[in-house]
């Protein structure tokens, strides 16, 4: 860790999906766990899905050899190892997963709004760098951000979310939470005016220097979490993941696998986004977490970079169900 910014790991409140408690604690602190959004055999069944999106992909991943997660199997992979592209928004798992009443009705209860529209997001997986050390994800002291911009989106605007699918401890580490910093959030422009300035308005991405008086007077936590619990979080949020604070005991497994989901208001879109998003999923075409606008995940430059030598073969379009239907628009 850097000399001001010092991760712990805590054991923090869960919540029933949908109850008042959990949005109170939302709005307070900047994020919440929902407990067992996915019970236990979901989510079992969900990283049997992951690991056939991943087997799929034709380039040799084998889930019970380690030797075959390396790079030149492995599909494109950014920071804090999400895999944004490559068919994931529209793989089995994400599908699955986004069909799950109880992860429906915590973001309804956060916006109070049954209508809602889901975004395309990945996945997230750590292989296990104890195994090989250049699979090490980043950590969290140098990426702490927000994904909404100060200027551009003042105010509320996206609740994001994660669904936690393996066993988490301090050693394998996970999503890093500053509690309360949303709170903070309108003091940004002041305090970097020069930094805001080379970022447009419209990019929903802010990182903070380690120096930052918000991050030194704050302690953020690694939050525990179960398999199939939900974390929300306010977008104004800063926030991160972070590799473990002691080193796993194993290596024949993936250390971390999330779900990364959100879902806003339909009301917040209109007719021309929700044409695209139409498009996207016949074009099996992945997004960021907003939903109110369009943004290719493919666009990614590494995405972009992969692609120029195509490797990986995309999952099939997904038939979809009704409920499903509806999160698209």
């Amino acid at each position: 860790m850097t000399d001001n910014i010092n991760i712990r790991y805590a054991h923090v409140p869960r919540f029933k999906a949908g109850s008042s408690d959990a949005n109170d604690y939302l709005e307070e602190n900047g994020f919440v766990v929902i407990a067992n959004a996915l019970s236990t055999e979901q989510a079992d069944h969900a990283m049997q899905l992951m690991w056939d999106y991943l087997e799929e992909l034709g380039t040799g991943i084998d889930r019970r050899d380690r030797n075959t997660w390396d790079d030149d199997r492995w599909p494109t992979a950014v920071h804090g190892g999400i895999l944004p592209g490559h068919g994931i928004g529209h793989s089995a798992v994400q599908w699955y997963i986004r069909d799950i009443p109880t992860v429906k009705q915590s973001f309804a209860s956060v916006w109070n709004d049954d209508e809602l529209l889901t975004s395309f997001d990945g996945v997230a997986l750590w292989r296990p760098w104890t195994h090989n050390p250049n699979w090490r994800t980043n950590n969290g002291p140098s990426w702490m951000h927000i994904d909404q911009h100060p200027i551009g989106r003042p105010g509320k605007h996206c609740v994001q979310g994660l669904v936690n699918l393996l066993p988490m401890s301090a050693a394998t580490g996970g999503n890093v939470m500053v509690p309360g910093s949303h709170k903070r959030f309108e003091k940004i422009a002041t305090l970097y005016p020069a930094r805001l300035a080379r970022i447009h308005p419209s990019i929903d991405h802010f990182r903070f220097p380690n120096d930052d008086e918000l991050l030194a007077t704050s302690e953020p936590i690694i939050c525990h979490m179960e398999p199939g619990d939900l974390m929300l979080w306010d977008s104004r949020t800063i926030h991160c993941s972070s590799p473990g604070l002691e080193t796993p005991n194993f290596d024949n497994d993936l250390f971390r696998a999330v779900s990364l989901i959100c879902m806003m208001p339909k009301a917040k879109s209109n007719d021309k986004v929700i044409a695209k998003r139409r498009a996207a999923v016949e074009n099996l075409t992945s997004t960021t977490n907003w939903s109110d606008r369009f943004i290719n995940a493919d666009q990614f430059p590494d995405i972009i970079e992969a692609n120029k030598q195509p490797r990986f073969k995309l999952p099939a379009v997904p038939e979809l169900n009704e409920t499903q239907q509806q999160l698209v628009g």
